[in-house]
């Protein structure tokens, strides 16, 4: 089916990666590389590598980016799929931060907090406080979501084009900061290694 995907730049802050929210949390360097080393083996040194951790101060921020960039991969790869057996698939990236009672949101723009902008309600999340932008992001946010559920492409009259996803090795998303804007740059690297080590998960366990 037509897909509408996406992630967002601080998924971790909602703990959905064991180990990598809270960035004061005290990981290691070592702790970093072991847990490298039981999910993706022989890719340990290109996953240290990647995510350039040469010391303790290094490991739980780069485990932070990790997570986010893992669930970015698995977005962006699920409308790929889609978009391989020809359907239409869009993808976004968001990373506005909203205000909580009037001041930046610690979690920064953690899981979940693109959904209250997604439908328009300035009181989907508690003591949230929006702005002019907040106001102007949510209601382009909302006109892209209802264009996509009564006729399958997001786009419309006033919006910025959202172009379709197509692959990921060229396939660019749309990403919600301060205002929506197609992504400059592809983040390749990233989205090779996940590629690349999940299909060696794959065929180590037998999936085709």
């Amino acid at each position: 089916m037509d897909v509408l995907t996406g992630s967002n730049k601080d998924e971790a802050n909602f703990g959905v990666c064991p180990g990598a929210g809270g960035r004061g949390a005290g990981l290691t360097a070592d702790a970093f590389r072991a847990s490298a080393q039981r999910r993706f083996g022989d890719a340990t040194d290109a996953y240290v590598k990647l995510y350039g951790v040469t010391s303790d101060a290094d490991a739980q921020p780069a485990a932070h980016v990790a997570c986010a960039d893992e669930i970015t991969w698995n977005m962006r790869q699920w409308a790929a799929a889609q978009a391989s057996k020809g359907k239409k698939a869009y993808t976004y990236f968001f990373t506005r931060i909203q205000t909580v009672n009037g001041q930046p949101s610690p979690q920064g723009a953690t899981h979940t907090a693109e959904i209250s902008f997604a439908w328009n309600n300035p009181k989907g999340q508690a003591n949230q406080t929006w702005n002019d932008i907040d106001l102007k992001l949510a209601d382009q946010m909302s006109s892209y979501w209802v264009n996509f559920m009564t006729k399958g492409d997001p786009n419309g009259n006033g919006l910025p084009h959202w172009p379709e996803y197509k692959d990921l090795s060229s396939g660019k998303v749309m990403v919600f900061g301060d205002t929506p804007q197609v992504e400059s740059t592809v983040p390749a690297a990233k989205l090779t290694f996940y590629s690349a080590a999940f299909q060696r998960l794959l065929k180590t366990s037998g999936t085709n």
